[in-house]
């Protein structure tokens, strides 16, 4: 997990447990990128590139400022900086979050119309249940 600072680690794996979210395969492989509010870790969210192609993941926000535009303003960061790195498109798994990811443009997708090096990762063949949705966008 890259992070700039290592002191942010532990409050960023922190926010992670706090929403329920998988931390176990978080290594230096995988960038993570923490949202800071006056110092403090308020947000993380992730991307795994492949290619053209990328894993949205560990979208979280502090339990007391959800609801307030924070989830929203991360993953439109997220796709600003995958777009900027040549991905245009974007793919998901969500136990929970179905609807606001819809409000975001992701479509429902079949987990067979997954590029393989997706269903490659962990957080697709073992760290999120085969009943997790799998969403789409495509980035323009």
């Amino acid at each position: 997990m890259v992070v700039a600072e290592a002191g942010l680690r532990e409050a960023t794996l922190a926010l992670l447990q706090e929403n329920d979210l998988p931390r176990s395969d978080l290594d230096e492989t995988k960038t993570l990128f923490a949202f800071l509010g006056n110092g403090d870790v308020i947000g993380t969210g992730g991307l795994e590139s492949f290619g053209e192609c990328a894993l949205l993941r560990s979208i979280s926000v502090r339990k007391d400022l959800q609801k307030k535009g924070m989830g929203k303003f991360i993953v439109g960061e997220l796709e600003k900086v995958a777009w900027q790195s040549g991905i245009n498109c974007m793919y998901l798994l969500t136990n929970t979050a179905e609807s606001f990811f819809t409000n975001r443009g992701y479509e429902i997708i079949d987990r067979e119309a997954v590029p393989n090096e997706i269903k490659n990762t962990s957080e697709f063949s073992s760290i999120c249940p085969s009943t997790a949705k799998v969403m789409r966008k495509i980035l323009s």
